[in-house]
């Protein structure tokens, strides 16, 4: 078993970081343009009319749908007419819904409500018609081109920087924390065992489809030295390892000495090279030589101290026997009579 101390992953602040600085660079950009969104989004500044009160007004339309847009409830009633010549149609154009994403919005936080919308299909003058139940001088109605009002916003670049800006760090925010979460767990340490076959494994993967491969793994057999020749391999090879041990089948060394005639050496069997390896040895006892000189002198009453000095010069005489070479013996007339003859 070892202990793993795994690192935790950074990038999960990282991204959260660069989502957050994404996301202030967008409010920044678009707060310090509000002037621009009312350029593109206000229908008090983008209006192709504006009727207070009540009343009626021409207008020059185009190929495009246009929305009524208010901010009051005291207007009831609005309708668009079609001018043909000077005369003005009897009956109004019916209202549709223009399938636009502009929506109308202002700094001042004014809240609008579009009443109706016209799909002209025809280009001229057209007559708009407020109708109100009650006073409605306050009140202002804007005809607002719907299709060129939902473009103006990417016709500002500061507003688009902003909003591109904003998207980004909402979209980093959870990326960042799945990173977060997903690297929670790995930030302690880990118990990692090591296998059979040297692969690492974590604790917690210790299932038990992965307890039973453990156990089924074997330990590593050791190759025969001789298994490129095959010998193990063939239907007659025979291991005699235990007969030779037996002593029911003879060595290679006993069978040459049984050749050379040795029975004896033929005969002894392969001893074990550990046999004596944990049996103790006990030291050789000094055999004590009994000196009978001295036993003997003894009894006839001699000392003992006469008996070793005696002893002391029959072992010097011996020594200097050793020592002193022989001499040899030659006789006085050897060369005369070899030179005679």
């Amino acid at each position: 078993l070892t202990m793993a101390q795994s690192n935790a992953n950074p990038w999960a602040m990282r991204v959260g970081i660069a989502g957050l600085v994404f996301l202030l660079l967008g409010a920044v950009a678009i707060f310090s343009n509000m002037d621009q969104i009312d350029e593109a989004s206000s229908p008090k500044k983008i209006n192709e009319a504006a009727i207070t009160g009540g009343g009626a007004k021409t207008v020059d339309l185009t190929n495009s749908c246009y929305s009524a847009v208010i901010i009051s409830d005291d207007i009831t009633n609005v309708s668009l007419l079609k001018m043909s010549g000077s005369n003005i149609a009897d009956e109004a154009i019916e209202s549709s819904n223009c399938k636009t994403d502009w929506t109308p919005m202002d700094s001042d936080g004014s809240r609008f409500t579009i009443i109706k919308e016209w799909d002209i299909t025809e280009k001229g003058e057209y007559v708009l018609e407020v109708e109100c139940e009650s006073n409605c001088d306050n009140s202002t109605l804007w005809l607002v081109d719907a299709t060129s009002a939902q473009w103006k916003l990417l016709e500002q670049p500061a507003l688009v920087f902003g909003g591109a800006m904003c998207c980004i760090g909402i979209a980093f925010l959870p990326f960042a924390f799945i990173l977060y979460l997903s690297n929670k767990n790995s930030n302690g340490p880990k118990v990692m065992m090591v296998g059979a076959n040297g692969q690492v494994i974590p604790i917690t993967d210790l299932t038990p489809e992965n307890i039973a491969n453990i156990q089924q793994q074997q330990a590593e057999k050791v190759d025969n030295p001789f298994a490129d020749t095959g010998i193990d391999k063939s239907e007659e090879f025979i291991d005699g390892r235990e007969d030779v041990q037996n002593g029911t089948l003879l060595t290679t060394e006993q069978v040459f000495a049984l050749m050379k005639g040795d029975v004896d050496e033929a005969q002894n069997r392969i001893a074990d090279p550990f046999a004596d390896y944990n049996t103790l040895r006990q030291p050789e006892a000094e055999k004590k030589i009994t000196n009978t000189k001295e036993i003997s002198s003894w009894d006839e009453g001699g000392s003992v101290e006469s008996t070793k000095t005696s002893n002391e010069s029959d072992s010097k005489k011996n020594v200097k026997q050793k020592i002193s070479p022989k001499k040899s013996e030659s006789k006085p007339n050897a060369w005369k009579d070899w030179d005679e003859n």
